[in-house]
């Protein structure tokens, strides 16, 4: 792929501004067809009047200054929609901007349309995503995946035991079309007494010989630290995917491997459990992994059924077992894993008007128009969004003349998947009778009197200047007084 420089820079002068972020990350833009990505920062101001000017220096485009850009920020994110008509190197060109951040992390598109360039720009990287998820980062000096573990770095009265006997190592073992590496655990046995090949993001403990003993189990605490054995979370996903493949060293169809996923506050939590923890959040449903060639999963999380736990999402515990249950299965049960992903969903449903879906609603068009009488209030659309993290956004602008621009986005966690919806609002048009002059509901020779003292300026009082127009014409004159008379005598 051709790989050319390309700037995009948002800056804005500080001797006008009340304050501004800055960020650093990479963007893609495409334009007719061709592809360029370049690393570069972009910093928003914000002004006195609590709007926000940007000002884009693009190379090709030029300086394109946005003004009185609104923004609004709900649990944490902020969203930035604008659509304005900028001048660019090309002339004026129609330009918008869909902005979001979140701790210091932005993503952002911006397009326009007669140039057929589209920018997309992003800082967040694998922030949200489990590290080391693809397997290819391995440590040397103990052999195992970095900020992954078995029994090489476990703690416990047996650990040395258990590391010179179960096995977790790299392979060149990887899906179909996959290139690289995946991690492959490998379970052994003793005495007749099976030893589960595990991986976790936790610490493994070996503290007995007996593999039902809750000693023997995997462990996380943020007490420890936020060192190698613990996994921050920064929102709650909705699925975690991963590429799996079971291999059985004695085929058994009630034998299966395990996942298990759980959210959690952080303090001291371990599998399998030796009491009733209330400190989880959340937890995959599913997990049981039957003997399969290399296969994609994806498992949704369910956080409703942990709600009365009160617990916050501040960590994730993820373990990989060759058997769900301690010192079952069979030599040689091989679990092989690939490229982890947490999906933070942020899609919009429904939206509603009122309590009523709006006409023509379609989560695939983000365009609508609508008649409104009077000032729109925000608070009368209500959308209906799947994401556990996600968050909705409202912003509403008056234009110039005197309709409305409301946006409103919904944003995922990790602000990859978001969607701005814009719905133009406009007065109804007025509802009259043509040629009720008065205005009082009937068209009478009442009428046709009202209509000669407006004309001669006599009375000008509760006169409907557009019912007197009769005739259509777009004057009012005595030519109307006539079609008024004439409609009145032909009943129509």
């Amino acid at each position: 792929m051709k790989k050319t420089f390309f700037t995009f820079c948002l800056a804005v002068s500080a001797a006008f501004g009340l304050f501004a972020e800055s960020y650093t990350g990479n963007i893609v833009v495409n334009r007719n067809g061709q592809t360029y990505n370049s690393n570069v920062t972009v910093t928003v101001t914000q002004e006195a009047n609590g709007l926000n000017t940007l000002e884009l220096q693009v190379p090709l485009f030029g300086t394109m200054i946005m003004n009185d850009v609104h923004a609004t920020t709900v649990n944490g994110v902020t969203v930035y929609s604008a659509e304005r008509d900028v001048t660019t190197n090309f002339g004026t060109m129609h330009t918008t901007l869909f902005a979001r951040t979140v701790d210091g992390m932005m993503a952002a598109d911006v397009a326009i349309p007669a140039q057929n360039a589209t920018m997309w720009f992003n800082t967040v990287g694998d922030h949200f995503q489990l590290p080391n998820s693809d397997m290819e980062s391995w440590t040397n000096s103990y052999g195992e995946p970095d900020r992954w573990h078995g029994f090489k770095t476990a703690g416990g009265g047996f650990a040395s035991t258990s590391a010179g006997l179960v096995k977790l190592e790299q392979s060149d073992d990887v899906r179909s079309g996959a290139t690289g590496h995946s991690a492959v655990m490998t379970a052994n046995s003793l005495f007749g007494i099976v030893a589960n090949g595990t991986m976790t993001n936790g610490k493994l403990m070996a503290g007995s010989m007996s593999a039902t003993d809750p000693k023997n189990h995997a462990e996380m605490d943020k007490a420890n630290g936020t060192d190698d054995f613990y996994m921050p979370l920064y929102a709650k996903p909705d699925k975690f995917n991963v590429w799996l493949k079971y291999e059985q060293g004695t085929t058994n169809a009630n034998f299966k491997a395990n996942v298990s996923v759980k959210t959690f506050d952080g303090t001291y939590y371990q599998e399998p459990t030796d009491k009733e923890y209330t400190n989880l959040s959340g937890s995959i449903v599913g997990g049981q992994i039957p003997a399969s060639d290399w296969t994609h999963y994806s498992f949704p999380f369910d956080y409703d059924s942990y709600a009365a736990n009160g617990a916050a999402s501040e960590a994730i515990f993820v373990t990989f077992s060759t058997n769900g249950n301690p010192g079952e299965g069979s030599k040689n049960d091989a679990l092989y894993v690939d490229d982890m992903e947490l999906v933070y969903l942020g899609n919009m449903t429904d939206l509603r008007y009122q309590g009523q879906t709006i006409q023509g609603w379609n989560p695939a068009v983000t365009t609508y128009s609508m008649e409104i009488a009077g000032e729109p209030n925000l608070n009368d659309f209500t959308a209906t969004i799947e994401g556990a993290s996600a968050v909705v956004t409202k912003t509403m602008e008056r234009n110039a003349d005197g309709s409305y621009r409301i946006a409103i986005s919904v944003v995922a966690a990790d602000l990859q998947t978001a969607t701005c919806y814009i719905i133009n609002v406009t007065e109804p048009a007025p509802q009259f009778k043509v040629g009720d002059v008065n205005n009082d509901g009937v068209v009478n020779i009442a009428d046709v009197t009202s209509l000669i003292d407006y004309l001669l300026g006599g009375n000008t009082t509760g006169i409907n200047t557009a019912a007197a127009d009769v005739d259509d014409n777009q004057t009012v004159n005595i030519a109307d007084v006539t079609a008024l008379i004439d409609k009145l005598l032909s009943g129509n």
